[in-house]
């Protein structure tokens, strides 16, 4: 066999391997919300606490200076009265987002009961970068493997709450169309139960300062500048 029939002979021999590996090798799905889903209820059982969730909602706040504010909302039908106590509450939370597939990297995490709904607080402060004066918020987009290779692919996320809402900054538009999602000028919103509906891989949400000049082209530019 001469080397140009070893070299295609060898291409196929990838193909076949890379075609069905690909789809597997990304990572398991995240959610966008770390205290919405079942992760809540282990750390809960794993203090000696039996919770049951009812409605839950996620809203992420961006802020000018490029950080973020997360605040989920879950009202619960079972073991209010327990998570009263702060310490244990906080122990509880701690544990779900570090255990949860979630998308932020939280900080300066805190948390409250109120009636019956469980608040928690965190922030992120790389969730969002800034190109040509576009915020691009970046914690729904996953990338796929690298061929032929066939490994680094990040999990797709989930809103993993029922309701789930990225609000613009004071002064800020939402720029480009998402599927799956509802827009208005200042939010981009999911309505969804709890993990069945996806966020579309590609998700970058981007936001221009209002009265903005060559919005829709600086927005192109900076969704690709995000991916070099």
């Amino acid at each position: 066999m001469d080397s140009q029939k070893a070299i295609l002979a060898a291409l196929l021999i990838v193909g076949f391997i890379v075609t069905p590996l690909s789809g597997s090798a990304r990572a398991p799905p995240q959610t966008a919300c770390g205290v919405c889903t079942s992760s809540l209820d282990h750390a809960a059982y794993k203090h000696g606490v039996s919770i049951n969730r009812a409605h839950s909602e996620l809203s992420i706040q961006v802020y000018e200076n490029a950080s973020t504010e997360w605040t989920a909302t879950v009202r619960l039908t079972e073991s209010v009265s327990a998570l009263q106590n702060d310490a244990l509450r906080n122990a509880i939370v701690t544990d779900a987002l570090h255990h949860a597939r979630h998308v932020a990297e939280p900080t300066h995490v805190s948390s409250q009961i109120s009636g019956d709904t469980l608040t928690v607080s965190y922030r992120d402060s790389d969730a969002v970068e800034t190109h040509l004066g576009v915020l691009v918020f970046t914690r729904f987009h996953a990338s796929d493997p690298v061929l032929p290779f066939v490994i680094g692919g990040e999990g797709t996320t989930s809103p993993g709450a029922d309701k789930l809402v990225v609000r613009a900054p004071s002064d800020y538009l939402v720029t480009g169309d998402y599927a799956s999602a509802a827009e208005s000028k200042n939010t981009v919103r999911w309505n969804t139960n709890k993990n069945e509906k996806q966020i579309k891989r590609s998700t970058r949400i981007t936001f221009v300062r209002n009265r903005g000049l060559f919005t829709g082209l600086r927005t192109t530019f900076a969704r690709l500048l995000y991916l070099v």
